[in-house]
């Protein structure tokens, strides 16, 4: 891919390629009934697979160019090449052809079977069985969905809000988070990037400036991303209805693990249940604390979801004697980066080599490739673009642009991205990381690693293959690595002095406060894990007001009102729509995976080697819980999980 490439080249490219596959898929379609066989499936699943090739990377670079004519003439690619698939997987004419392969089946091998399966799964879920006028609009709502959420997201990436604060207003924050910030008429001009939005909110000690920056970050969308949604969830609604189904979460998960939104519900308030006087007692601590700064009676205290973050590191300081703008010192990017290649080398016994001549999109981005330590085979390219700029996704996650597949006896390397925002350097200091972004980065590296260890035959059974309430088992389990003692001696040290490490009487204390203020922290994940279900179960009047509502029910803190906090929840405009409880579900298996990584050691290569090709390599080519038994020698169970949250025994 030449990331120079012109917005003109982009849309030939992808125009070429749509073109050619829909001249494939009409020859599939033409297929005599009896001249059917394997070979049809796989000329199918290698066109859809060329869709991806070639329009991944174009679309990537809506998400971390910083041409805006190249943003703008991926979006529009972006809504095209979807708008393809979509059509795609409607037509009756291919899945007439396909589901002829039935009767074949016992002739396939295990992967071929499970393709079958989820092709024809695929093309019921997109309404290729339904009779021709509810098929057509069926598709019709498809498309202007496929459109919504692009547009939805694309506000968000374009987000170009600044707070302005005067030196005064910041006291608390660190100067190096602002202080090489535009300023007008004295005042610093805060952007809404998550280096700056969190600083600010854990560490000003001006509560209205924590407000101020909050109702900002929670107006990002605004009224049009709010009617965006309401729309989106309105065609979602018919569209589930012309399947039969009762709503969208009903059609949406019962392709999941959860199998149904009642299981996923009884999971959701049964965690609730059990954090909820969790929650109670830590804030009753937080508004004690905040009594004696305003120097009133705790009774007379109302705490605020902009108190949250602040009073949590002030507890860790005072309580616990944890500064976590000291702990930054001791994770320069550059280090965790190299403690972070050298752990997952060791474990999952990979060899990684950075690029020299990298072809990179951004000067800041680095590339990498990966080699499988025993055999020297190539096995795959990664790139890390982990700073904020104008224009860039504004979250963290992987692109994985173009999956692993066999084509031609031949088989073709994943190539795939992280893309993050963590604090860039400054004239003063290089990059700097808190433990949870520590942590943030072993989580987008895990899915890294799941892209780039994927033996699948098939693109359909690379990362996006991978059932959606299990894809993230791999990247949370792997977050544990960021508290041993061992591995931090890899990933620390100071800034000014490498060889001084985080010390050991540091990481027991922040051991100690691991748990601390769990209760509200996981009820806010309860919450937007609930607040994604009501919005595809229920027909809500006033998507915000049902968001404040909910908030205040689960949380106990009252959101402000004259924000639009579900305008900027990309999460339920995009794959994870009724989905979002995927984060909670996968953290049940991704401890319990971990619990044999604790029994045999975090860095031991025998079972990071178990783990890679029982876990990782299959991709979304075998159940989860089959493989799941076969790495645990046991069915999963929920003691770690529970434990993980001080619920448990």
């Amino acid at each position: 891919m030449k990331w120079d490439i012109s917005p003109e080249q982009m849309h030939m490219n992808a125009e070429r390629t749509i073109e050619t596959v829909r001249k494939q898929l009409d020859d599939i379609a033409s297929t005599p009934a009896g001249d059917e066989n394997l070979e049809t499936l796989l000329q199918f699943e290698e066109a859809f697979a060329s869709v991806r090739e070639t329009c991944g990377p174009i679309e990537f670079l809506k998400y971390v160019s910083t041409d805006k004519n190249q943003r703008d003439a991926a979006d529009e690619i972006e809504k095209e090449a979807q708008k393809f698939v979509n059509e795609m997987w409607s037509r009756s004419d291919l899945y007439k052809v396909l589901v002829r392969l039935e009767p074949q089946m016992d002739d396939f091998d295990d992967e071929e079977k499970l393709l079958l399966q989820r092709t024809l799964e695929e093309f019921r879920h997109r309404g290729a069985a339904l009779e021709k006028d509810k098929g057509m609009e069926f598709l019709e709502i498809a498309n202007n969905i496929s459109v919504l959420q692009s547009e939805f997201n694309r506000v968000l990436n374009e987000v170009t809000t600044k707070v302005p604060c005067t030196e005064k207003e910041l006291e608390g924050v660190p100067k190096q988070v602002y202080e090489e910030l535009e300023v007008v008429d004295d005042k610093y001009q805060l952007p809404l990037d998550y280096p700056v939005y969190f600083a600010v909110i854990k560490y000003a000690m001006n509560p209205d400036t924590r407000k101020r920056m909050m109702i900002a970050f929670l107006q990002r969308g605004g009224e049009d991303n709010k009617e965006k949604l309401e729309d989106a969830l309105a065609l979602r609604e018919r569209q589930c209805k012309l399947l039969g189904h009762s709503n969208f979460a009903e059609y949406e998960i019962k392709r999941k693990m959860a199998k149904t939104p009642e299981r996923v519900q009884t999971f959701l308030e049964d965690l609730k249940v059990k954090l909820a006087p969790l929650a109670e007692k830590e804030m009753q601590v937080m508004a004690e604390m905040k009594a004696r700064d305003l120097e009133i009676p705790v009774n007379d205290v109302k705490l605020e979801p902009f108190d949250l973050f602040y009073y949590n590191e002030l507890i860790l300081k005072e309580n616990y004697q944890i500064d976590q703008n000291e702990i930054k010192e001791y994770f320069p990017m550059s280090t965790v980066v190299q403690g972070v290649l050298d752990v997952y080398q060791t474990v999952l016994n990979l060899r990684f080599e950075e690029v020299e001549d990298a072809n990179i999109w951004h000067e800041d981005v680095r590339e990498f490739q990966v080699y499988d330590k025993v055999s020297g085979n190539l096995m795959g390219v990664f790139y890390l673009d982990l700073y904020p700029r104008d224009g860039k996704f504004k979250h963290y996650a992987v692109f994985n642009f173009l999956d692993g597949r066999v084509k031609d006896g031949q088989r073709l390397l994943p190539i795939t991205s992280m893309v993050a925002n963590f604090q860039k350097p400054s004239k003063t200091q290089p990059s700097l990381l808190t433990h949870s972004e520590v942590e943030t980065f072993f989580h987008e590296f895990g899915h890294l690693m799941h892209v780039i260890t994927g033996k699948a035959k098939f693109a359909r059974f690379g990362l996006e293959g991978v059932l959606p309430d299990f894809i993230e088992v791999p990247s949370q389990m792997l977050e544990n690595w960021a508290w041993k003692e061992e591995v931090l001696e890899l990933l620390s040290g100071h800034y000014k002095n490498p060889e001084k490490k985080l010390p050991s009487e540091v990481l027991k204390k922040m051991i100690e406060a691991k748990l601390l203020n769990v209760g509200c922290f996981q009820l806010r994940q309860v919450f937007y894990a609930s607040i994604d279900m009501l919005y595809h179960t229920k027909e809500v009047e006033d998507t915000t007001q049902a968001f404040l509502n909910l908030f205040k029910e689960i949380t106990k803190f009252d959101l402000m009102e004259d924000t639009t906090p579900e305008a900027s929840f990309g999460h339920i405009m995009s794959s994870y729509a009724a989905g979002y409880y995927s984060y909670l579900w996968s953290k049940v298996y991704a401890e319990d995976l971990f619990t044999k990584f604790e029994k045999n050691g975090f860095m031991d290569e025998k079972t990071g080697l178990e783990y890679r090709e029982t876990i990782l390599a299959p991709g979304g080519s075998r159940d989860p819980d089959e493989m799941v038994i076969e790495f645990l020698g046991r069915e999963s169970n929920n003691k770690a999980f529970l434990k993980s949250l001080g619920i448990g025994e």
